[in-house]
């Protein structure tokens, strides 16, 4: 059915963020607005100051489009932006706090969804279940330096998210990235996400992602559900933050992603002992590839007893200028070479 924001309210806001997917946000917005629905719903496209000519590619979309998108044209002089690490999310927050629909789903600018009834189907299982605070599904991976593709990652990769463990082993699952959830196959209530923001703005100003820290906290405001369809196609692009072919950026994302671990196994009063091993492990090579030891040899000092095996001896390593050198070189070219197998 055809509906039109301007008179009509949504009931789903699509929550978009892009910067610099020139190449991509053609064909994400193409599939969002390609949904069957039997209500109507609203694209909130955040961009955030491209300079490849996504900025130019979004304003042309609204104009075309003006019954369904929003257009937020995002720059370096807005106020408040400062106050993050992350100017992704930055976009996130401030463009998912522009959504007036009862439920909220996401879509990165890089990505796409597969399936036109992606939003029916799953407006259908949260209506049918209050209960349900998140739902995701199976997504496509896409590896853009490669051009390889897989259909049905987690399918093929023999993955199936347990909804139905405790609560808590979600949770340090999320943190430990054994839970994978891909971000544009996601849908929750409006409301929780926004309360998220609200109340615990603390979790998002200092680190690089703003989807880990949501994901926990819904999950303490409901269920999770999973759906073995593969709804969103999720790409792994050359300078992604979160899958740069720089181990270095990689390692330095990954890293800052367990200190947000240790900080919310904190707040939720969980065992620690695998997010302090996840930790050293992260900074053991960080520090290996940077050659920046101070935080390493801090936390050696405070948890010596999870440096075992292969962390001792990279810790000494580390702590080398003569060996560390020659180590973070052939670590990188593994990196580089396991990275490219997709």
């Amino acid at each position: 059915m055809e509906f039109d924001i301007r008179t009509d309210k949504p009931e789903v806001s699509v929550s978009v963020i892009t910067y610099n997917n020139g190449p991509y946000i053609r064909e994400c917005l193409d599939s969002i607005l390609a949904q069957e629905t039997d209500f109507p719903y609203e694209i909130c496209l955040g961009e955030d100051g491209s300079t490849d000519g996504t900025r130019e590619i979004c304003i042309q979309y609204a104009k075309e489009y003006p019954g369904k998108i929003r257009l937020f044209l995002r720059t370096q002089q807005d106020a408040g932006r400062e106050r993050f690490r992350s100017q992704g999310v930055y976009n996130y927050i401030e463009t998912t706090r522009e959504c007036s629909g009862k439920y909220v789903a996401f879509c990165d600018g890089d990505d796409a969804w597969i399936c036109k009834h992606k939003l029916q189907k799953q407006v259908d299982l949260m209506k049918a279940d209050p209960g349900i605070s998140l739902v995701h599904s199976d997504f496509d991976k896409s590896n853009e330096v490669t051009g390889k593709q897989i259909h049905g990652f987690n399918a093929k990769r023999g993955i199936k998210p347990c909804v139905e463990q405790e609560e808590d082993r979600i949770i340090i699952d999320l943190l430990l990235c054994r839970y994978a959830i891909a971000a544009s196959s996601v849908m929750a209530r409006t409301s929780d996400v926004l309360d998220i923001f609200n109340t615990n703005e603390e979790l998002f100003l200092s680190y690089p992602m703003g989807d880990t820290q949501t994901w926990c906290e819904l999950l303490r405001r409901g269920r999770f559900h999973y759906m073995d369809d593969a709804l969103a196609l999720y790409r792994i692009t050359r300078e992604s933050t979160s899958n740069s072919l720089s181990a270095l950026r990689k390692f330095e994302f990954v890293n800052k992603t367990a200190d947000l671990g240790l900080k919310l196994i904190g707040r939720y009063n969980l065992p620690n002992r695998e997010l302090i091993a996840y930790k050293v492990k992260n900074s053991n090579r960080y520090a290996m590839l940077s050659g920046n030891i101070h935080e390493l040899e801090k936390l050696y000092a405070a948890h010596q007893s999870a440096f075992e095996g292969i962390e001792k001896l990279l810790f000494r390593i580390n702590r080398s200028a003569l060996f560390r050198p020659v180590i973070a070189t052939l670590f990188q070219l593994r990196y580089l070479r396991n990275h490219l197998r997709l």
